[in-house]
């Protein structure tokens, strides 16, 4: 593990760029790294809070009243309580840098991991927004939602340098 936050690039513009209608009452990041989706959703929430196990390089997050917590995933969140839920989990399969900021896991079980959190903590009327790459077998991330009674559906995507990102949606089945 590096123990420093995976530094914003393009995959973390897209998802902002995808961010951009939500607000809402409250707001979890899982995975906040250095913090800058919380300073970009400070405006437009009551409550903004962060997750992750690796203490923020920066901190703009502090002036925008956001919140910064040291914890894995959401294991500090009481199930259905939060409007949106978003996270860039680390999404490459490769377990060879021994990174977990950028490296998803065998069958990426850090990603799926984020998202069952995700859909725990999330209210039924509330949103996951989350990003993977072209890598991902979307079919594993429908079926957890499915299971949960939610849906995914595509929302941004973009291709950069070796990979396609996208922006997923996951919001409860009517």
């Amino acid at each position: 593990m590096s123990g420093k936050p995976y530094l914003a690039a393009e995959d973390s513009a897209l998802l902002r760029r995808a961010l951009g209608s939500y607000s809402g009452s409250s707001c979890l990041e899982i995975g906040a790294g250095n913090g800058g989706n919380l300073v970009e959703l400070s405006g437009r929430f009551g409550l903004v809070v962060g997750t992750d196990i690796v203490r923020p390089g920066m901190d703009d997050w502090r002036k925008t009243g956001a919140s910064y917590i040291l914890a894995d995933c959401a294991s500090c969140v009481r199930s259905g309580v939060i409007d949106l839920v978003l996270f860039n989990p680390p999404y490459l399969a490769e377990e060879t840098t021994g990174d977990v900021t950028i490296e998803g896991g065998h069958d990426l079980r850090v990603p799926k991991r984020f998202l069952s959190e995700a859909l725990r903590v999330v209210k039924r009327e509330g949103a996951v927004v989350f990003l993977l790459n072209d890598g991902a077998d979307l079919d594993e991330f429908k079926q957890l939602s499915s299971e949960s009674g939610f849906q995914i559906e595509r929302v941004a995507s973009e291709r950069v340098f070796f990979e396609e990102l996208a922006v997923y949606r996951a919001t409860a089945r009517v």
